[in-house]
């Protein structure tokens, strides 16, 4: 049991800032604030609620100087128990601070505090003929400060990107009560989209400046329905795969649609299986008509048996309330519900459907299942009574096996739920060693005394006791085994000038990366990383070496009638990413492969668009100037077609000048300064020649 004292001893303070309203320990506000929408329960010490943005600070200043842990809430729908305090203290209740503060169609943002409901800002956003993309399931109810906790998606993130991609600017508090202001576009490591989907354990979210975009003049829906669900994915993987991009595009299986459908007039054949939810948007109407046509004739290939257009705006509506409404009508079913949540490349949706279903079976469990077909998105909904211990036992195997399925297909296991405590352990399973010590460097730099969101995402001392143990990828010295000769001469290389302290300067064509005097740091050249990029054509994703120029590796892709939609950049694909020469490659990236200053590899991402599991470190390394890990590989979105290429502005990369933030990251990442120390001059455990902190 918590000692009450730990809240007694400050709660005159607390008061002082929020009102004495705002600070609540009674057993009703400790009982609300210990469940959210996921299976996990604890009990906070104190929940705090904010009547302006400015009071954060000043809270989160006075819990850590007491040691006391915190965590923010909004409105609790996330599916991972992430909002659960696992430690007791301080919930720090933000639903509140919910004024949309700015709308600029002009700059095209909308400024908003966190508390603001998805769909009363896109109620806002209608009358001046905007919108703002992303659209989860729980819009009615979930806020823009919780979607951004996990990078919430929903189904126009095919075409329009999931939160990250429509975030421009966020103010933060970190965990040791300081107040920061961070862009993706600012000079340096991309900061500001490693604090997206981190559930609230690197700082709090206080306002955030969205990108809000004009309401398209023309929208299309239809419906295709199918026999079985492998023709409705080889309908998707056709679909994205010509060029053509929807709004949305989205899938139901029979379970789920005929849940839904219970009481109304099922517009659909009794024999059907799968239902697709095709919608297309944009200013020219002939396109939009012709791309449908093409959609129809891929459909009808794949064996459709009922393709139809939406008659009128009621008709859409209610295909869409059908599609958002399988959440609720499936909990109708029982007391409990889980909602899984993976993600594999999109051409293997069929075979992870199939192992899903078996797995189901095999645990004697009612399912339904629902996809953001369009980016490899499925969500498993299983219903069962929590009360019914040895059903609760089957339902989490059932999970983990899922989960596991997804690892093997090369997905992620979690595409926009997060991670959370629930999925903690299976973090062990996706990522190695490395990797996770590359994530928990991370929260070391922002949480050192581990008091914001603690014990969230990454594993802890028992996680893995029921003995599991890793299912993918390969790590250590299969993983190196996979590198070409090249990238296994420059791991290998690291590794002897960190065993020596040696300093490097990473090198590449010479186009992007500027050098001050390397003061005797030795280059460590990274043009031998050229091997031929490897094409995944089917699922639209490619994987390039560091050191091959753009310009070749397009021309690569324009052979396979593919390309990147970026602008003519100039450089190698290694200093392109790590200069952040155009910002909004960002966008682009799925996967980088790193080295460390001590030599050690580590695969961030993989070849699925949507990946919450862990934090967004692929990100980060864009505008890290090679500072952080030397770039070997990376892995890239692409498009089928021609297309033409983007204007952009010139970055400076040499204008950047660390800051406490980035500087916390060098002294996690790369400690003795080894790589680049121009850049950190100053750093701890500086390398030799290199001047120390001060």
């Amino acid at each position: 049991m918590f000692k009450k004292d730990r809240i007694s001893e400050i709660r005159p303070e607390l008061e002082a800032i929020v009102g004495p309203d705002g600070v609540r320990t009674g057993e009703a506000e400790i009982l609300m604030y210990s469940y959210d929408a996921g299976m996990a329960r604890a009990r906070p010490e104190v929940v705090i609620t904010f009547s302006a943005a400015d009071q954060v600070a000043p809270v989160v200043k006075l819990l850590a100087k007491s040691g006391i842990p915190f965590l923010p809430r909004l409105a609790g729908t996330n599916l991972s128990g992430g909002t659960i305090p696992l430690h007791g203290g301080a919930v720090l209740n933000m639903s509140r601070l919910k004024k949309i503060r700015q709308i600029d169609t002009g700059a095209r943002l909308a400024l908003v505090e966190p508390g603001v409901v998805n769909l009363e800002l896109q109620n806002a956003l209608a009358p001046f003929g905007f919108f703002y993309a992303p659209d989860p399931g729980s819009q009615k109810v979930s806020t823009i400060g919780g979607n951004i906790g996990e990078n919430a998606g929903g189904p126009l993130c095919l075409k329009y990107g999931v939160t990250v991609d429509n975030v421009e600017k966020l103010e933060f508090v970190s965990p040791d009560g300081e107040t920061h202001t961070v862009s993706y576009r600012d000079a340096g490591p991309d900061v500001m989209s490693l604090l997206v989907g981190s559930e609230g354990t690197l700082g709090i979210v206080t306002a955030a400046w969205l990108k809000i975009l004009p309401l398209p003049a023309h929208i299309k829906t239809a419906t295709a329905a199918f026999k079985s669900m492998d023709e409705a994915m080889n309908a998707v993987t056709r679909i994205i795969g010509c060029g053509i991009l929807p709004r949305a595009l989205e899938a139901m299986d029979k379970v789920s649609l005929d849940t839904v459908m219970a009481g109304r007039e099922n517009p659909f054949p009794p024999s059907v299986e799968a239902v697709l939810l095709l919608e297309l948007d944009g200013d020219d109407p002939v396109r939009i008509t012709k791309d449908l046509d093409t959609c129809h004739k891929i459909c009808a290939a794949e064996g459709c048996q009922n393709f139809r257009m939406s008659g009128d705006p009621a008709e859409r509506e209610m295909l869409w309330q059908a599609r958002r409404g399988v959440n609720p009508a499936m909990a109708r079913l029982a007391p409990d519900l889980l909602v899984e949540d993976g993600v594999v490349p999109r051409p293997l949706l069929t075979a992870a459907l199939r192992e899903t279903r078996e797995i189901a079976a095999k645990y004697k469990l009612t399912s339904a299942m629902i996809f953001h077909a369009g980016d490899g998105n499925m969500h498993m909904h299983i219903i069962f009574d929590r009360r019914d211990l040895q059903e609760v036992r089957r339902v989490k195997k059932a999970g983990y096996e899922m989960m596991k399925a997804y690892i093997k297909l090369g997905g992620t296991i979690s595409g926009e739920h997060g991670i959370g405590v629930e999925k903690r352990v299976a973090m062990s399973w996706l990522y190695g060693p490395e990797e996770l010590e590359f994530f928990r460097a991370i929260k070391r730099a922002f949480d050192p005394a581990e008091l914001c969101n603690p014990d969230k995402i990454l594993p802890i001392g028992g996680d893995d006791a029921c003995g599991e143990g890793r299912t993918l990828p390969a790590s250590g010295l299969s993983a190196r085994a996979s590198q070409s000769p090249a990238a296994r001469g420059i791991i290998d290389e690291l590794r002897v000038r960190s065993g020596r302290n040696i300093a490097t300067a990473v090198t590449g064509l010479g186009t992007r990366l500027k050098r001050a005097d390397l003061g005797g740091a030795q280059p460590l050249d990274l043009r031998a990383l050229n091997a031929a990029a490897v094409i995944d054509a089917r699922n639209l994703t490619a994987r390039v070496e560091a050191g091959v120029r753009m310009t070749d590796f397009r021309r690569q892709l324009a052979a396979e009638g593919l390309r990147l939609d970026l602008p003519e950049l100039e450089g190698s694909v290694g200093g392109l990413i790590a200069s952040k020469a155009w910002p909004d490659l960002r966008d682009l990236l799925l996967g980088l492969e790193i080295v460390t200053a001590e030599g050690t590899l580590v695969e961030l991402g993989g070849k699925t668009v949507k990946n919450v599991a862990g934090y967004d470190a692929v990100r980060l390394m864009c505008g890290s100037q090679g500072a952080y890990g030397v770039i070997i590989a990376a892995t890239f979105a692409l498009a089928a077609g021609q297309g033409q290429a983007a204007a952009y502005a010139k970055a400076e990369p040499g204008d950047f000048t660390p800051g406490p933030l980035q500087r916390n990251l060098k002294e996690q990442l790369d400690p003795r300064n080894l790589l680049n120390p121009w850049i950190y001059a100053g750093t701890a455990a500086a390398a030799p020649g290199q001047e120390a902190v001060k």
